[in-house]
């Protein structure tokens, strides 16, 4: 077996390789079975390219089965960069004309060379064929290098590292087996120089794109590790808010204010703030505190031993500095007056 032979079994072995892998993981995304998918078809054909020598006309049998490489690329493409819908039914149905078109023409060559028909009209459907697969697997390349090329306009420098990388290996690519391979010499290398062109695109396109998705789901991993610990973070702090506030009675303080309780944790106030409205369903600060000096207070209004005690004095005993902050605060959570509510309390 000659080298170009060995380069190509090893890029079929590392394409399965990279399917394999990518189709066991435990943590599936459409993303890794695109890539899967794109992986196996890619090894098809280059096993078709590999047995074309010794295994004809079966090879083209091989070669059906490689009939996701630039609409597999693409559908990647999309599932790597688009976070929502990244495959629809009209995408599915372009990569399956782009399909169908390459697997009708390896079934006539295989039909031509097995019982060696030599028609005008096959001839010319292979041609038509032919035409058509450029056209669209030069659109699908296209519009993968536009699902790159659309991030860079607007993301982060992380986004736009792995765009860079990701367009670097197609650009590359692309030049290397449409541009490059064209214009090579017949001679060179007798005549294997394009197939090894195409032997080292796809090495390219494999190791980075497998490179590129392990790079995101790292950051990925980063960033759902940092969103715990910052959940926890604040779990934390808005059990200590309750100790304070709830255990210790420091609602009881007329004087309280959102920068005492800030002051004494050693956080920002804003973060008081948000804590206030996620975990104790209240909308500030002052809000909540009143809501527990009124509860408070009704037990004391309710409590029989405390019926001498003058509306006033239950005021400034539940926290608040005078008598119309509180009236006004107890009416907002009771709908009644202090003293409309111990008569009720004791009418009951």
């Amino acid at each position: 077996m000659d080298l170009l032979k060995i380069a190509q079994l090893f890029v079929v072995l590392l394409s399965l390789a990279l399917a394999i892998f990518h189709f066991r993981l435990r943590k599936k995304h459409v993303l890794h079975l695109a890539f899967a998918f794109f992986c196996v078809s890619s090894s098809m054909h280059i096993a078709s390219m590999l047995t074309a020598d010794f295994w004809t006309p079966y090879n083209h049998l091989i070669g059906t089965l490689g009939f996701a490489t630039c609409s597999g690329y693409w559908l990647f493409a999309r599932t790597f960069f688009r976070k929502s819908n990244p495959i629809n039914r009209h995408h599915l149905l372009f990569a399956g004309l782009l399909a169908s078109c390459l697997i009708l023409r390896h079934l006539i060559r295989f039909s031509e060379k097995m019982w060696l028909l030599d028609t005008a009209w096959l001839n010319t459907l292979i041609t038509v064929l032919s035409e058509t697969i450029t056209i669209l697997s030069s659109g699908m390349l296209i519009l993968a290098f536009w699902e790159g090329y659309r991030v860079l306009q607007s993301a982060t420098a992380t986004q736009r590292m792995i765009s860079t990388i990701y367009l670097s290996a197609f650009i590359v690519s692309i030049v290397s087996v449409m541009l490059i391979a064209v214009a090579l010499p017949t001679d060179l290398l007798l005549g294997t120089g394009r197939d090894w062109l195409v032997v080292f695109a796809y090495v390219l396109i494999f190791t980075s794109s497998h490179v590129l998705i392990h790079f995101r789901q790292q950051q990925l991993s980063q960033k759902e590790k940092s969103t715990d610990s910052a959940i926890e973070e604040e779990n934390m702090l808005a059990h200590q808010i309750h100790a304070l506030l709830d255990e210790e009675k420091r609602f009881l303080e007329s004087s309280l204010r959102v920068a005492d309780i800030a002051r004494e944790l050693d956080v920002p106030e804003y973060r008081i703030r948000a804590i206030m409205l996620k975990h104790f369903n209240a909308k500030n600060f002052n809000h909540y505190v009143n809501q527990k000096r009124v509860e408070y207070a009704k037990t004391l209004l309710s409590s029989p031993d405390k019926l001498d005690w003058p509306v006033l004095v239950i005021g400034i005993e539940s926290g608040f500095a005078s008598a119309a902050p509180f009236t006004r605060a107890f009416k907002q959570f009771t709908d009644c007056t202090p003293g409309e509510y111990r008569k009720q309390q004791l009418a009951s």
